[in-house]
C-alpha cells in the first residue's frame, strides 16, 4: 500500500477507507487532514516532541473523522482500503 499517496488523498480532500481496529472489527471512515476542512475549533495543536511525532508518523495515519467530528488514527499494517471521495486541492 502507497501510505504516501494516502496521505496526499487526505490532505487534498476526503478520503473513505476500511481499517482494522485495536480489538480486531472493520471500521470505515471518512477523513481528512486538509485544513480547508476542518473546524476551526478542531485544528491539531501538535503535543508531540519532534521525536515522538516522527515515530507516530511512521506507525500510523492521523486524519479527521468527518462523521464524528474528532481526530482519529490508525496503525498503517491495518488498512484494507481506501479510495479518493473528493478533492478540493
Amino acid at each position: 500500500m502507497d501510505i504516501q499517496s494516502l496521505r496526499k488523498a487526505l490532505n487534498e480532500g476526503v478520503v473513505l477507507f476500511d481499517f482494522v481496529k485495536k480489538d480486531g472489527t472493520h471500521r470505515d471512515a471518512r477523513g481528512t487532514t486538509c485544513p480547508d476542512l476542518i473546524p476551526t475549533d478542531n485544528m491539531p495543536q501538535n503535543k508531540r516532541s519532534p521525536e515522538q511525532q516522527a515515530a507516530f508518523h511512521r506507525q500510523t495515519v492521523a486524519f479527521y473523522d468527518i462523521d464524528k467530528k474528532a481526530w482519529r488514527s490508525m496503525r498503517i499494517g491495518t488498512i484494507w482500503n481506501w479510495k479518493r471521495a473528493m478533492k478540493l486541492v
